[in-house]
């Protein structure tokens, strides 16, 4: 079966589909380019498409590719399985021009309809997939739910007089699977600051307190307040940083300080949440605002900078309560994204410092002896941006995401190439101010909220393909 795909230069794809109750039918997976209508016909262009279907078992992998305008057949493939789609759109060299994966464990027999959307877009830049949000927000945090949504709550409704009447407890969500977003009916049980995330189950943490919501069974029970925090207060607001081992760390101390614009509100307290959920509490030796917080593989959880008085880094260890200071320098540096680019090393990139765009700097965690952060020159962003997050991309490159110093300041992004020195500055589709970054369950990194300059809501999400 084949579908006019109305100009795009991609093909639809025959899916002949067994083991369904009315018997055998023909499912057509439809790869779209999203709002940005043209990206398979720039320079250079699309020459070949190669999609694969892979079975979450892992037993069943089938591939099928095609010039653009012809049609990809897989075959039949077992109806009764979940499967995870990639695209490869080649340009007439064999580069890989345009990237995309669905969401992990689409259900084909659970699929409505005859078409399942698939969204491909160009690589190395961000892009906008199809829908948008049903509201947007500013300064909100947001998270991956189910290994299919992402979510905005809290912060403040994005959009003039007609956004007042969004509730900030509500759940706004984008659908990877369906591309397109949804508003929950109800509201949480607070406004969040924080977020983490186990599965169906959302901890959401305010100044008054933190609640546990089973965002599936649509119910909700208050979190205890573990020993060791005198409040919830002391690390609302803060990042949630993961650990390989299933743990979730809400770091106070990330919390942006002077130097982003708004009264400092420094922090030593970081909030544990086990892999049970169980709540406990980390302390640092020193209170720190607008630190830079990552976790490293085989050493602990890491939290640099923010402070004109303490040791430049701190580190919880596997098992302690308490971190470690580390002898670097102070550091106060305010605003800096983390990100691990080689084995027990850390490369800390944006933030201000003295008023000015701090340089990037690398620094080895575990040095335990005549430490120093080592500047690399010619890698620092060109603007003095705060509240970053920075993720490690293939290659020793780093993705920083942004705001310009000050309170208004805009979302920017950056591509830094830590071994070659050099920054590129990777433009939104729709610039904005105030929107959240997050690793999205299908391998993407997506840049979701905000609000554009002329105060509308920016609806649509952006998406970054990192490979």
């Amino acid at each position: 079966m084949k579908i006019p795909l109305l100009g795009r230069v991609l093909p639809a794809l025959g899916l002949s589909l067994l083991g369904c109750a009315e018997g055998p039918r023909t499912l057509t997976v439809e790869v779209v380019p999203g709002h940005e209508a043209t990206a398979f016909q720039e320079d250079p262009p699309v020459a070949r498409i190669e999609v694969t279907a892979t079975a979450a078992e892992g037993d069943v992998t089938v591939s099928a590719a095609a010039a653009p305008g012809g049609e990809l057949d897989f075959g039949e493939i077992p109806a009764e399985r979940a499967y995870t789609f990639d695209v490869r759109g080649l340009d007439a060299g064999g580069a890989t021009v345009v990237r995309g994966r669905s969401a992990a464990g689409i259900y084909l027999a659970a699929v409505t309809g005859d078409v399942l959307p698939l969204f491909a877009q160009r690589a190395g830049r961000w892009a906008r997939p199809p829908g948008e949000l049903a509201a947007s927000r500013v300064g909100a945090p947001g998270a991956a739910l189910a290994e299919r949504y992402l979510i905005l709550t809290g912060g403040a409704a994005a959009g003039g007089a007609a956004a007042g009447d969004v509730d900030p407890a509500r759940l706004d969500a984008y659908d990877l699977a369906a591309w397109g977003g949804s508003a929950s009916s109800g509201a949480l049980p607070r406004a969040a600051r924080s977020l983490v995330v186990r599965g169906d189950l959302l901890l959401t943490l305010d100044d008054e307190g933190a609640s546990w919501t089973d965002v599936a069974a649509g119910q909700s029970a208050e979190a205890s307040l573990p020993e060791g925090l005198g409040s919830f207060a002391e690390v609302a607001g803060g990042r949630t940083v993961e650990a390989s081992d299933g743990r979730s760390f809400v770091v106070g101390a990330t919390r942006a300080g002077v130097a982003a614009g708004v009264a400092g509100a420094p922090s030593d307290k970081v909030l544990v949440v086990g892999a049970d959920g169980a709540l406990s509490v980390a302390k640092l030796r020193h209170a720190r605002a607008g630190a830079a917080a990552v976790w490293v593989e085989g050493l602990g959880l890491v939290v640099a900078g923010g402070s004109a008085d303490g040791e430049g880094l701190e580190l919880l260890g596997d098992g302690a309560t308490e971190f470690s200071p580390r002898p670097f320098p102070p550091d106060a540096s305010e605003g800096a994204g983390a990100a691990v680019t080689g084995p027990g090393e850390i490369t800390l990139v944006g933030g201000v410092q003295g008023g000015a765009a701090a340089p990037t700097r690398r620094l080895a965690p575990g040095c335990a002896a005549t430490c120093a952060a080592v500047e690399v020159e010619g890698a620092a962003l060109t603007a003095a941006i705060g509240s970053v997050a920075a993720f490690a991309l293939p290659g020793g490159r780093i993705l920083a995401v942004g705001s310009e110093a000050g309170e208004d300041g805009l979302t920017r992004s950056f591509l830094v190439d830590v071994a070659a020195a050099q920054v590129e500055e990777l433009p939104l589709r729709e610039p904005r101010r105030g929107a959240a970054v997050v690793p999205a369950p299908n391998g993407t990194l997506a840049l979701l909220g905000g609000v554009h300059a002329d105060g509308t809501p920016a609806l649509t999400i952006e998406t970054f393909f990192p490979e």
